[in-house]
């Protein structure tokens, strides 16, 4: 059994997506990685073999594997004798570009070292934050909010001296550009951390700590307009997010590998199967009734008629029953996953996808989503179809080894969206009468729809996890865990 696997594993990512997140930890999972994912759906939407197929789901969901962010504290980043610590691999990168200017291996590791230290710095300050927001007492906010103020100012001097480095010696421009993007972005982060903190925290504004985030904020916030780095204000309203998006894209790229769909042979086999088939037929058909009638006979030409709507439909339908059966072994694409910096493939991923109805689903499935039924009424009323989607992901842990000894554990995401489900929901809320103290009341009620995810991880044994994800026609209201 694997212990603690799916931690935070689905959340609303926006108000049309749901992301599930999967670290592949070495440590708790074989080699390869066997998932299923089933999507229990209301009837009432109207998804069926008829009505949604492979191309549709596969349109509908992005996937994105990268690596975990090194285990690696602010305190740690900044600390000199740290060996693993990129600010200090970024440092003596320097030291050696001065004597190898043109070296530009040295160059690109450099910068990929900057980009580390930005993703360190934003996965200690969101921790730092996280422990803030759960603050549930006075005491508890100051002490978190004192840790954020130190573990800024560690940052804050960290990359001052970072900054009279590089700027002490004449080196490339990238390098210069780099730094300049990894300050815009930490500071970014500081600003929109603080700000979030006062705006959800002025229950405290008389307290010094409370003070003390204020003026940082305002420091810091000038430092921006110092050093004339984009700020939202009402000029650029249309481009603020998307410069943003690109420092966040710029600076985890370090972390990012690269997914590729490859060429599948089995797509192709099933549609030569199927129009092999469906010739078949034709051909036996004609060459039976062309030697009974006449080629230019009315039931001779009815016949091929008859014949040729035939072939079409008999070319899908062997389509739709290896869709349906075919999935357990043989997948629908195959994925190749390559670390970009070094361009070596460090493993692949197979997919397929699948419409089942419930009766087709193991016993310990069906068990786990009837769990917290209210009744026999809930059991009896719903109707339900499954979307059953299953991966195997195979990395080749010895190849990343050799290339990283910080960055080892990649994490699998998937976005879903659910806006193909939204086309048969009814209005999001109804006019509801009542009766009141003896007067009739309206109320507005929300019409909710519930798609139950069940993740289950195959290894000597299976793992299952439930989530409950509440939407209704303006998209999802919420994500529960199912305990």
């Amino acid at each position: 059994m694997i212990d603690n696997l799916f931690n935070e594993l689905i959340s609303a990512h926006d108000k049309y997506r749901f992301e599930i997140k999967l670290a592949l930890d070495r440590n708790k999972f074989e080699k390869a990685h066997k998932i299923e994912y089933y999507f229990f759906l209301p009837s009432s939407l109207n998804i069926s073999h008829y009505t949604y197929d492979k191309t549709k789901f596969y349109a509908s969901l992005q996937r994105y594997i990268r690596y975990q962010t090194p285990d690696i504290t602010i305190e740690m980043l900044f600390e000199g004798s740290n060996s693993i610590s990129p600010y200090v691999r970024t440092i003596e990168g320097l030291d050696k570009l001065k004597n190898n200017p043109l070296d530009n291996f040295l160059l690109e590791s450099i910068v990929d070292e900057m980009k580390l230290i930005g993703t360190i710095i934003k996965n200690g300050i969101n921790e730092s934050y996280s422990s803030i927001i759960s603050s549930s007492s006075k005491e508890e906010f100051e002490a978190s909010s004192k840790h954020l103020l130190m573990i800024s100012e560690i940052v804050e001097d960290g990359l001052n001296r970072l900054k009279k480095k590089i700027f002490s010696f004449n080196f490339n421009r990238r390098i210069f550009e780099s730094f300049k993007y990894l300050d815009d972005y930490v500071t970014l982060i500081e600003e929109e951390t603080l700000l979030n903190i006062l705006k959800n925290f002025q229950v405290y504004d008389k307290t010094e700590v409370y003070e003390k985030i204020r003026n940082k904020a305002v420091a810091v916030s000038s430092y921006r307009d110092i050093e004339k780095y984009i700020k939202l204000s009402y000029n650029n309203l249309d481009y603020f997010l998307y410069y943003r998006g690109l420092l966040k894209k710029f600076i985890s790229s370090c972390l990012f590998l690269k997914a590729e769909p490859t060429f599948n042979l089995y797509t192709h086999i099933v549609s030569g199967v199927a129009s092999g088939l469906a010739m078949l037929f034709a051909v036996l058909i004609t060459v039976y009734v062309q030697m009974r009638y006449s080629s230019t006979s009315k039931f001779f030409i009815i016949t091929a008629v008859i014949i040729y709507i035939f072939k079409d439909r008999i070319k899908e339908f062997v389509k739709v029953v290896f869709s349906k059966h075919g999935s357990n072994f043989i997948f629908d694409r195959r994925i190749k996953i390559t670390e970009p910096t070094h361009n070596i493939k460090i493993g692949y991923i197979k997919e397929s996808f699948s419409i089942l109805s419930v009766d087709r689903i193991d016993d310990e499935l069906i068990k786990l989503r009837n769990r917290d039924n209210l009744d026999m009424i809930d059991e009896d009323a719903k109707r339900e179809i499954v979307l059953k989607y299953k991966t195997f992901i195979e990395l080749y842990y010895d190849r990343i080894s050799k290339y990283h000894t910080r960055r080892k554990n990649p994490l699998n995401i998937i976005r879903f969206s659910i806006f193909d489900f939204l086309k048969h929901t009814d209005d999001e809320s109804v006019d509801y009468n009542v009766m009141d103290n003896g007067s009739i009341k309206s109320i507005m009620a929300k019409k909710t729809y519930h798609m139950n995810v069940i993740i289950k991880y195959i290894s000597d044994s299976a793992v299952y996890e439930r989530y409950r994800i509440i939407f209704n026609r303006s998209g999802i209201m919420k994500v529960d865990k199912v305990i």
